[in-house]
């Protein structure tokens, strides 16, 4: 039995970071899942929060502020795919203010609101990642619906991982 997972983070354009961890904590859309070496298989629809590096005593390692995603669980392999991260260190509560006010779209806003809330001591789901479904003319799409849009964007962010390891392997 394996008692590390090698995790891979990864923004729609480059590898962040890829390394050997004891346990992860993702942000899925409902609640912070712990991922532990010998997981089952497993896909996580990613919210915004902090995804955390634990070490094999269950002390933290790193903290990361992530945006929306999916995160992809299968033979001690944890590929996390997100839109935006910004490590907890990087960032104080005069910055992420800043960067509230000076925000390019609404998604940006509240991704930096949300690193503002954390610091200041505010802990609630954001349920963006869903939200983002909604129609254009303010009505909800239905469960199904929803779940469809899931899966076809599950599917899309696979087959870019999947190109992005073919030219990885190229390029060896």
């Amino acid at each position: 039995m394996s008692k590390e997972i090698n995790l891979t983070i990864a923004l729609p354009a480059k590898v962040y970071l890829e390394e050997k961890v004891s346990s992860v904590v993702i942000p899925a859309v409902r609640a912070a899942v712990d991922i532990l070496p010998n997981r089952a298989p497993s896909v996580f629809v990613l919210d915004f929060g902090v995804l955390e590096i634990l070490n094999g005593d269950g002390s933290l390692n790193k903290r990361f502020f992530v945006q929306s995603g999916m995160a992809e669980i299968a033979n001690n392999n944890c590929k996390v795919l997100v839109q935006g991260i910004v490590p907890f260190g990087e960032i104080d509560v005069k910055a992420a203010q800043k960067q509230v006010g000076t925000a390019q779209n609404e998604q940006e806003r509240l991704f930096y609101q949300m690193i503002l809330d954390y610091q200041k001591g505010i802990r609630k789901r954001y349920l963006r990642t869903l939200n983002l479904f909604s129609r254009k003319s303010g009505q909800q799409k239905t469960y199904d619906e929803v779940i469809s849009d899931i899966k076809y964007d599950i599917s899309e962010l696979r087959k870019r991982n999947d190109e992005r390891d073919v030219a990885d392997n190229k390029g060896e």
